[in-house]
């Protein structure tokens, strides 16, 4: 056995470590729900006292009586069956949700801790489908697949056993042609994890393709590309169609396949079985019995088609799903981190130099000190590197070369948890839930009281404008906030950045694609959340740099100019140069909006 299967079983064994006993139970109770494999011998005895008792050999009361007392046995053994396999077979079920729950749950788990290196390498529809669709692919094979094995193999000892009691001959023949029998469906099982895994594949897209196409509806919309997407949609659904086919093909192969290479020895078998009874070898009541048993062999013959092909599909399945447990984070908490009962917020980079992959340097020599308490504002073009600025301190990605340190210590130092909700962060692009108002702000702080939230959104100017809703803080926003305003959801994230009060705050573009009215209200709001913080303020616009102690101009990744507005303006560069741009440009709307009114 190759180091891959033994890997897959390591798995299932790990899976279905913490249900052992229970998993056992029930195999044992399906094993002896096989009690149902007596039948047919009591009916061959049944058959042989009648024939006696035609032949005198028996008196018909004694007759009358064995009879009674099998048909007795037949029902007992039935309602033993029953009621076993339906306790057995509950039992697998529960086994199933709980190793789906289980997987589901690791899967989740991983998620969580996995850097943004993996998100950028497996698109959220494929990680779905396999948090879905693998782990019910396993789940199913676990459960019953594995159950199949025993459960058909009891039932092929027994009746072989019942049947080398009849006839020794009988028994010998079937030893040698049923586990050739078995070996037919293995050479088609390659193909069948070749053609699964090209099926998982192909239904990675389409679920990449739903969840972009349903996140960005009102793009698409916006754009009339509806019909071009259902297009693309439609051809994305004929090739996984076709990719289905030829799986389909091959499983519908296998089955039939399977009855035919079952049947004709089975046919042999109860051929050679007649030619025993014509030679007295065997009683009509052995004959009879051993061609049920024959009979009843054909199901746990074929399943183990079934076994393979779900094993195949298992084995696809938990490689997928291995590839995301297996993943490991670039970016972790080291041995003895460094966890402060306070944190200051001094900030000091020094020499630092960012890649993104092997090529892309985001910001190269990066030196800067800010020390607590003060603002500082970060302008520059376009890809200068000032997003890098904030993946830097919160350790999203970490410095190829150089250091960055907050009071004093590496933040590679530092317990990730304790480092990340020491920094307030608000990112140019806020993600809300679909949940209510209340619960977006408190996202960060879920143990917030409704006084503290109301007194958050007071502070940021928010908590009138909750009001107008009719549900107020009840309200629910719909999916990324769709309900409220540009200025109103970026308001939400400022709102939850400063309820957790952390010592420092980010502030990423937080100007962008408001217009001028919402962006002096969110100036309005963020002033009064850097207070006795460290705060750095990334943005476009230098409307807002008016809230800045210091401001330093990033291009090509480097710092360029360093200082005050007046002192960047009277240096005439890069910021004198934009804030003179963003100047004329403001004063050419306000005259465009004048003549508009006049016009009215």
């Amino acid at each position: 056995m190759d180091n891959r299967k033994i890997y897959v079983f390591k798995f299932y064994y790990r899976a279905l470590k913490p249900y052992l006993v229970k998993y056992i139970a029930a195999t044992v109770g399906l094993l002896a729900s096989a009690i149902d494999m007596l039948i047919p011998m009591l009916i061959g005895k049944s058959i042989d006292i009648a024939v006696d008792t035609n032949k005198g050999l028996i008196q018909m009361s004694d007759a009358r009586t064995s009879i009674l007392q099998i048909f007795f046995w037949i029902i007992g053994i039935i309602m033993v069956k029953v009621v076993v396999f339906f306790f057995s077979r509950y039992t697998i079920h529960v086994i199933a949700r709980r190793i789906s729950f289980k997987i589901r749950n690791e899967i989740y788990g991983q998620l969580m801790v996995l850097s943004n290196d993996f998100f950028n390498s497996m698109k959220t529809g494929e990680i779905m489908n396999r948090a879905a669709s693998d782990t019910r692919m396993i789940m199913r094979f676990l459960t019953f697949g594995t159950i199949m094995v025993p459960n058909s193999l009891f039932r092929l000892a027994v009746a072989f056993s019942v049947i080398f009691g009849a006839s020794w001959q009988l028994a010998l023949s079937m030893m040698v042609i049923i586990p050739l029998i078995t070996l037919v469906p293995i050479p088609i099982a390659k193909v069948i994890h070749r053609q699964f895994k090209s099926v998982q594949k192909s239904f990675d897209k389409i679920s990449n393709r739903i969840q972009e196409n349903f996140s960005g509806a009102r793009t698409i919309k916006s754009y009339a590309q509806s019909d071009n997407e259902t297009k693309r949609f439609s051809g994305l659904m004929d090739g996984y169609v076709e990719v289905n086919k030829k799986l389909n093909k091959t499983r519908s192969f296998i089955r039939p396949l399977l009855s035919v290479v079952v049947w004709i020895p089975i046919i042999g078998i109860i051929w050679f079985g007649g030619y025993l009874f014509m030679q007295d070898a065997l009683t009509i009541g052995q004959l009879s019995s051993s061609i049920v048993y024959i009979v009843m062999l054909i199901w746990p013959i074929m399943s183990f088609g079934h076994i393979i092909e779900a094993f195949q599909r298992a084995k696809v399945s938990t490689g997928r799903i291995e590839e995301i447990l297996q993943s490991k984070p670039t970016i972790k908490t080291g041995e003895n981190p460094y966890t402060p009962e306070t944190v200051r917020g001094d900030i000091e980079i020094t020499d630092a130099t960012l890649r993104y992959d092997d090529s892309s340097i985001s910001v190269e020599g990066l030196s800067l000190k800010v020390p607590k308490g003060q603002v500082i504002g970060i302008v520059g073009p376009v890809g200068a590197g000032k997003s890098s600025f904030t993946k830097m301190l919160l350790r999203t990605w970490d410095v190829a070369s150089g250091s960055v340190k907050i009071d004093g210590v590496d933040v590679r130092d530092w317990d990730l948890g304790k480092l990340r909700s020491s920094i307030g962060y608000v990112p140019q692009d806020a993600f809300l839930f679909s949940s209510t108002i209340a619960e977006n702000i408190s996202f960060i702080k879920p143990e917030a009281t409704r006084g503290e939230i109301e007194e958050v959104a007071k502070k940021i100017q928010l908590h009138d404008e909750i009001m107008g809703f009719d549900e107020g803080y009840e309200t629910v926003i719909g999916e990324r906030g769709v309900t409220l305003s540009g200025g109103q959801r970026q308001r939400v994230a400022i709102s939850r950045a400063v309820l957790a009060d952390p010592p420092i705050m980010i502030f990423d573009d937080p100007l962008s694609a408001v217009d001028t009215h919402t962006e002096s209200a969110i100036i309005e709001s963020i002033a009064p959340t850097l207070e006795g913080k460290t705060a750095v303020i990334i943005a476009h616009r230098v409307s807002i740099m008016t809230l800045c102690d210091r401001i330093i101009v990033i291009r090509g990744g480097c710092i360029t100019e360093d200082g005050t507005h007046e002192e960047l303006i009277a240096k005439n560069g890069y910021y004198a140069e934009l804030v003179e741009k963003q100047r004329l440009h403001s004063e050419i709307n306000n005259q465009s909006n004048r003549k508009g009114i006049n016009n009215a």
